[in-house]
């Protein structure tokens, strides 16, 4: 064998099947290169088509409240974690912090349309992160003396991208970054009554929250969370269509009336006017007399979709599966699980589950919080003198997700019992499980041993 052919023959087989350019991957020929050149090139219609399934797609409104409801569920506790010590100035100021969070977060107060509270921007980040990619929160500081902080929430398709430079800087798609790729500001189109001005408006990027889980070290702008299940989740739908159509077709009983001869004398029959064909109507319990000599034909469709069960079932799990979640949690269908199945898909999810309310937690409401927090001690409505010399002792905190029910709860409360007397575990971590806050629980606990004791004894005194 030739040199020339040898090298031929390797260069085409390669060290991997997946690499090989023979026959069978001769059409595999995928476009490469920095993250953000490859997905500018899809980037709007992605979301256009996401979106679009969002509007018309059942089973892709399935998927997004099922994220909604596990990973934000009610919203995200605040757990401040000030005090260290037995220090009543800390506790005060906690239970004054705690006083004031839970009012900002009602919607007359954090957004600045007014229309949303904190927990329902949260279940909004989750859907348009999925669904768009991402999703823009700009600090607003208004004239309101009590809180002088608001939210603006802004969708990724307002960046501005006709912006190229500003000054030194470089701004790709909308997003301003330095010579390291650091995000400097952001550039919004500026719209009015009317619509786009043509103008941009530069915010600096301490006043925003982008939110939008990149997957390449070269990505800058989002991606739509369901890009690489658009098109099955397209073919899911319109094959559900189709089944819908073939039901209804085979649940119909047509009949053909042939007639030996012309119309009687006087009689009126209707016809249709494209084709001239006379037509009738059947109806439950019709009785109708024929003419002498008229046959009928009946066309009954046989047949039924006795393969959509299944074909649904395969697409539904292949795209629940590709977003880290269950079948059984996007589609409700409990009917081929047992318990230790049940049990094992509820783990998987959770854990799907708390990789999103980490991404929240600390990217969303860690820092929405030291906003609150700042704009609340400059405008004096919290005295805290030190606070910008200790200014991380009193943004210290942790956010508490929601948390989940088990299948047996008896079996799970048995073991967190057995893990906690042999200290492998903690009160904290049990209760931050159950999406609850484990000072508060001891807390509601003692006043209802002291309301027991109490009356305990007055029944006895009587």
């Amino acid at each position: 064998m030739k040199i020339s052919e040898l090298f031929g023959k390797m260069f085409r087989k390669g060290g991997y099947d997946g690499g090989n350019l023979g026959r069978l991957n001769e059409n595999w020929l995928p476009a490469d290169g920095r993250a953000e050149d490859i997905n500018n090139l899809s980037r709007d219609m992605l979301r256009k088509r996401a979106r679009d399934l969002e509007r018309n797609a059942d089973h892709v409104e399935a998927i997004l409240q099922a994220a909604e409801r596990n990973i934000v569920g009610g919203g995200l506790k605040l757990r401040c974690k000030i005090s260290t010590k037995n220090d009543l100035y800390d506790k005060e100021i906690e239970k004054e912090i705690y006083q004031m969070w839970e009012e900002w977060c009602r919607a007359e107060n954090c957004d600045i349309t007014e229309r949303q509270c904190f927990s329902e921007m949260e279940a909004m980040a989750i859907r348009r992160m999925i669904v768009d990619g991402g999703i823009f929160f700009v600090a607003v500081y208004t004239s309101n003396k009590k809180y002088p902080l608001q939210l603006q929430i802004k969708e990724v398709d307002e960046l501005c991208t006709s912006v190229s430079y500003y000054g030194k800087n470089k701004v790709i798609n909308g997003i301003e970054v330095n010579q390291y790729g650091k995000f400097v500001a952001y550039h919004f189109m500026d719209y009015d009554w009317y619509g786009h001005t043509g103008k941009s408006i530069r915010v600096k990027a301490d006043r925003v929250i982008y939110l939008n889980r990149i997957k390449r070290p070269t990505q800058i702008r989002e991606i739509s969370g369901l890009s690489n299940i658009l098109s099955r989740l397209r073919d899911l739908n319109q094959y559900m269509d189709a089944v819908s159509v073939k039901e209804r077709i085979l649940a119909c009983l047509a009949v053909f009336i042939q007639r030996a001869g012309g119309l009687g004398f006087g009689k009126v029959q209707d016809r249709d006017k494209s084709t001239g064909a006379r037509r009738k109507k059947l109806a439950p319990g019709m009785i109708e007399e024929l003419d002498a000599g008229d046959t009928i034909s009946v066309v009954n469709p046989s047949g039924q979709a006795s393969n959509a069960r299944d074909m649904i079932s395969i697409q539904t799990r292949a795209a629940a599966s590709a977003l880290g979640l269950s079948y059984e949690v996007v589609s409700r269908d409990m009917s081929e699980v047992n318990y230790s199945s049940a049990r094992q898909n509820l783990l998987e999810d959770r854990e799907t589950y708390k990789q999103w309310q980490h991404y929240l937690a600390e990217h969303l409401c860690r820092k929405v919080y030291e906003w609150f927090l700042e704009s609340c001690v400059l405008a004096g409505i919290i005295n805290i003198p030190d606070f910008f010399k200790n200014r991380n002792k009193y943004t210290k905190c942790m956010f508490i997700a929601k948390g989940t029910s088990w299948i047996d709860p008896l079996k799970e409360v048995n073991a967190n019992k057995t893990a906690l007397e042999t200290n492998q575990t903690t009160l904290e971590a049990i209760a931050a499980e159950r999406g609850e806050d484990w000072q508060e629980i001891i807390i509601q606990r003692a006043k209802e041993i002291k309301l027991m004791k109490e009356l305990e004894e007055e029944n006895a005194d009587k």
